[in-house]
Formats: C-alpha cells, sequence, structure tokens
C-alpha cells in the first residue's frame, strides 16, 4: 500500500496531519498527529469520544454532527489526489477513522 497522508484543515488552518496505515472498508485508518490548531477542534472530537463509548445512540448522532459541521477537509501532503470531505471522522489519541 503506498504511504498516502493528508493534512486535516479547516477553512485555511491546519489541525492535524493523517497517515494512512490500514483500510477497512468503509473506515480509512490513520496515524494522526495533531497541528497547530488543533485546539481549536479537540473537545468536540474529546465529546465524540465520550458519546461513542457511552453506546447512547442520540449521544453519537448528536456528537458525529457536530463533527461533521465544522467544515474539515483532508487535503493530500502530495499533490496528486483530490481534496476529501470526510461523511465521517473519528479521532482519538493518535488514531484517525474516516469514512468518504
Amino acid at each position: 500500500m503506498s504511504n498516502k497522508s493528508w493534512k486535516l484543515t479547516q477553512g485555511d488552518n491546519v489541525v492535524g496531519r493523517l497517515l494512512l496505515l490500514e483500510v477497512d472498508q468503509p473506515w480509512f485508518i490513520c496515524q494522526f498527529s495533531p497541528a497547530e490548531h488543533w485546539e481549536a477542534v479537540c473537545e468536540v472530537f474529546g465529546q465524540q469520544s465520550c458519546a461513542m463509548r457511552s453506546g447512547n445512540t442520540e449521544m453519537i448522532a448528536a456528537s458525529m454532527g457536530r463533527v461533521r459541521s465544522m467544515g474539515l477537509q483532508l487535503v493530500p501532503e502530495v499533490p496528486t489526489g483530490e481534496e476529501i470531505e470526510p461523511i465521517m471522522i473519528h479521532i482519538e489519541g493518535e488514531t484517525a477513522k474516516f469514512r468518504a
């Protein structure tokens, strides 16, 4: 598998970087490293993680909606691919998973 990597952006701000580790359809599983603007979004991802651990489907849906409303984009580190607007993205610690 080729090493694909993306910058996770919110507008012009880079909030993190993702390095593809494996694909477990429909999920792309990546190593995550925070970038200079991570602090602006990390609380929302923390809330999402708590909701997922709770198993409460209403909380999970609400947290996924909050993440989706942030306007995040995955921009290829090597400009040979297209930008991706993830359908779902979950970041916890050094792991990120997204669906495109």
